[in-house]
């Protein structure tokens, strides 16, 4: 029994959005007795009405078959019950129910429900799946009629002739492969299908070359214009950037206070979140304070800042003695869109290229390494569980290398 994808009406799609506010209305409504009942009946009836346009479109006969036992059948697909209500519900089932779609949103709920990823992974995985699947007939395909071949040529038409980067294809493969596996996990289906695909006929377009991290003479200059300015919060939460290896989210939920010196504890960091409703859309953006990314054995960590971090420092504590969180605008905490539109405002006033706050972080590292630091001791300043990820930052070019030494070392 194969199920194609429903190529529904807008009038079909309304009626079956309708159906399920009546379902939720019943489950979550507080109803008397006859008012659940009339819900009921209104519920059955558009069911009917859904199943039969779906059911009977291009088909000659525009009944269902009775049996000589008085049962009710239908073929193509082919189900039988005791009678036409219970074969509605099971058609209903098969075009609604288990559908790539409808188990997406499944997993969304149970991913928010258990906590087991962050709100942000969550908006990243509705964001591809609108922009990839989103009223697409393989969204509206059964999850037990889904085989290889289908996502193979889903994949085929992602990559084409290098259409994308493995990047952004293992991105999209990552949001399929969690859909698929939720399905396992609740016997919805066997096995995961994309286990059986090879990725090695795949064409990738090659990654972007992009620079990492601002060059000693742009930080220079950055830090030197920065200094110029009246400093606000944003001036100084970008300055005190630069004078470590933090993220933003951490100096946006940075508590400090003069006694503390050169000292700086890391226990939070402040992100901005956009939470999943009930109607599978995503709320407003809300400031979450959350323990430090990663483990927080390793994030939550204490580092020492230079005279100059000191410095600033103590000029946003001048601004905000009494604030929770040390940087504070217009008494609100900071926003990490706004700081990396200040980043780019005061790197383009400078003539030089705007990399995120986050490059900052690059910067900082590669500086520690060029010096001679050990990696070893770099991974525990960036809050890293994992050396190959500090790996990752270091060795960025923020000075410029003497490539005439390679003739006398690679001899």
């Amino acid at each position: 029994m194969v199920h194609q994808a429903l190529n529904l009406t807008k009038e079909q799609k309304s009626a079956y959005n309708a159906i399920k506010s009546l379902q939720t209305f019943l489950e979550n409504g507080t109803l008397n007795a006859s008012e659940i009942v009339q819900y009921t009946d209104m519920t059955k009836r558009q069911k009917k009405n859904l199943v039969y346009e779906i059911y009977f479109k291009n088909k000659k006969r525009k009944e269902f078959y009775t049996c000589k036992d008085g049962r009710v059948k239908s073929y193509n697909p082919q189900f039988i019950a005791r009678n036409e209500e219970e074969l509605i519900d099971k058609l209903y089932t098969y075009y609604f129910n288990d559908t790539l779609e409808s188990v997406y949103k499944d997993w969304l709920v149970y991913r928010k429900s258990t906590g087991i990823v962050s709100n942000k992974t969550i908006e990243e995985d509705v964001g591809l799946w609108r922009r990839l699947f989103a009223d697409s007939e393989f969204a509206n395909m059964q999850m037990k009629s889904i085989k290889p071949r289908h996502i193979l040529k889903l994949f085929h038409v992602w990559t084409g002739n290098g259409l994308i980067t493995r990047k952004d294809f293992n991105n999209r493969k990552s949001l399929l492969n969690g859909i698929f596996n939720y399905a396992v996990l609740n016997e919805i289906i066997e096995s995961n299908p994309i286990l059986s695909i090879s990725s090695n006929d795949l064409k990738f377009k090659p990654p972007t070359s992009s620079k990492k991290a601002y060059t000693l003479e742009e930080r220079k200059k950055l830090l030197s214009y920065l200094g110029t300015l009246e400093p606000d919060a944003y001036v100084l939460a970008i300055q005190l950037a630069f004078c470590g290896i933090f993220r933003v989210g951490e100096i946006k939920a940075l508590s400090w206070h003069p006694k503390n010196g050169h000292t700086v504890t890391i226990r939070h960091q402040l992100v901005e979140e956009r939470t999943l409703q009930s109607d599978m859309t995503l709320g407003h953006s809300q400031q979450v304070l959350k323990a430090p990314k990663g483990n927080p054995d390793y994030s939550v960590r204490t580092e020492l800042v230079s005279d100059r971090g000191l410095e600033i420092l103590k000029k946003m504590y001048e601004l905000n003695p009494d604030g929770e969180l040390l940087f504070m605008h217009n008494e609100k905490p900071l926003n990490t869109d706004r700081f990396n539109r200040r980043l780019k405002k005061y790197c383009d006033e400078i003539g030089i290229p705007y990399l995120s706050s986050h490059k900052i972080r690059f910067t900082g590292a590669s500086m520690l390494f060029d010096a001679g630091v050990k990696v070893t001791d770099i991974q525990p300043l960036l809050g890293h569980s994992n050396l190959a990820m500090t790996q990752h930052y270091i060795g960025e070019q923020v000075s410029e290398r003497d490539i005439s030494q390679m003739s006398k070392i690679l001899i």
